[in-house]
């Protein structure tokens, strides 16, 4: 089948759980024998690198780009809000991407376009002026619930009128846009639900972000705990932020040898307090949760599914999280899930003394990864739907 894949930032290099979630629809679609045209947004915040994508998929693919600028600029930021309209998605309608759309959509004929993520579908109306083909789009999350658990979070009135204005228009145009697709590929069971809720009525398949699974769960070194997130994404930067002020330093006074590291992008800029490390972004992120301990992942806000979280379930690293850290993962006796800091800071000094319940955590998880979210599997079941 000969498909159009539009993505709203480059696949490769993964510098956030976006870009590898990307990296692996993209592996599914070639896994299914798919003929593939390729076009990447590229911006300040994920510049397009033709050297970081791997030779084979350099070889197999159609790769284009279209450079947006998506700089916020406060001026269009305020009338767009004021006015009940999207700024999220306002920049990313551009005239060159317009006519990136227009060139690509004459010089090649396509049996079907997936759009991946919401941000992608801001070029759905220059595809409907030029295209009859079915449109689908694959999504990561509910985007506009990010930004209202956000703005729920804020301790300035002020900051937290203007997110809540952001989300509500957001919201708006993601229900518009995902009426107007002929299909949703949505990341989890429990997205679905909550497009079901919102009065979108587009047919919705359930396809996992697939992820290899390891062989045997990892030896977890004692007394030792990490974070890996970029910074570039509100809810990390949250998390973050809670770790380091209040849930490590609690963390510290029962377990006087403890070490936390903390990687991912823009991290290695933090003012970091006693035994935290900060590394940055890290290339190859399994080799980097092998030999770091247990995950602490305290997400207050978010939506979709944590890829970083299902990559550590896939190798057996034990985890730690809030139930938002968890949703999406329809995986029991797997992690340790609490919603207070409190309980967090309990349930991490538990885990780090208790070698069987970090077993009995990697058994299961792993066994749930392999069942779930197996390439094979993932490609076969896209491929029932894309043909």
């Amino acid at each position: 089948m000969k498909l159009l894949y539009i993505t709203s930032k480059p696949a490769y290099p993964a510098v956030d759980g976006g870009c590898f979630a990307i990296q692996r629809f993209l592996d599914a679609l070639l896994l299914g024998n798919h003929e593939i045209t390729y076009l990447t947004f590229e911006t300040h915040k994920h510049p397009f690198d033709k050297q970081a994508w791997p030779k084979e998929i350099n070889q197999t693919i159609d790769l284009h780009s279209v450079f947006i600028d998506t700089k916020i600029r406060p001026f269009p930021l305020l009338t767009k809000t004021i006015g009940g309209n999207s700024y999220h998605l306002s920049r990313f309608r551009t005239p060159e991407l317009s006519l990136k759309i227009n060139q690509l959509l004459h010089a090649k004929e396509v049996d079907a376009i997936v759009l991946d993520g919401l941000y992608s579908a801001a070029c759905l109306e220059d595809i409907r002026k030029q295209s009859k083909v079915n449109v689908y789009i694959r999504t990561h999350n509910v985007e506009h619930e990010i930004w209202k658990t956000l703005a729920q979070n804020s301790n300035s009135a002020g900051k937290s009128f203007i997110i809540r204005l952001l989300s509500n228009a957001l919201q708006k145009d993601e229900i518009t846009l995902l009426r107007e697709v002929d299909g949703i590929f949505s990341i989890s069971s429990e997205d679905s639900k909550k497009f079901r809720t919102l009065g979108i009525d587009t047919p919705i398949v359930d396809i996992p972000v697939s992820i290899e699974t390891g062989e045997a769960p990892i030896s977890v070194t004692a007394n030792n705990f990490f974070f890996i997130g970029g910074m570039d994404w509100a809810p990390n930067k949250e998390a973050v932020e809670l770790l380091i002020s209040t849930i490590f330093p609690a963390i510290k006074t029962k377990i006087p040898d403890a070490q936390l590291t903390i990687a991912g992008t823009g991290t290695d800029q933090l003012t970091t307090g006693d035994g935290i490390t900060c590394l940055g972004f890290v290339p190859e992120s399994k080799e980097f949760m092998k030999k770091s301990g247990i995950l602490l992942l305290p997400l207050l806000s978010g939506s979709g599914v944590r890829i970083k979280l299902l990559e550590a379930m896939s190798i057996g690293v034990p985890i730690v999280t809030t139930p938002i850290g968890k949703e999406g993962i329809a995986c029991t006796d797997s992690m340790s899930v609490t919603d207070s800091i409190d309980a967090f800071i309990a349930q991490a000094v538990a885990l780090n003394e208790n070698t069987e319940l970090k077993q009995k955590y990697a058994v299961n998880s792993m066994a749930f990864m392999s069942a779930n979210y197996s390439p094979t599997k993932i490609a076969s079941d896209l491929n029932e739907i894309l043909r």
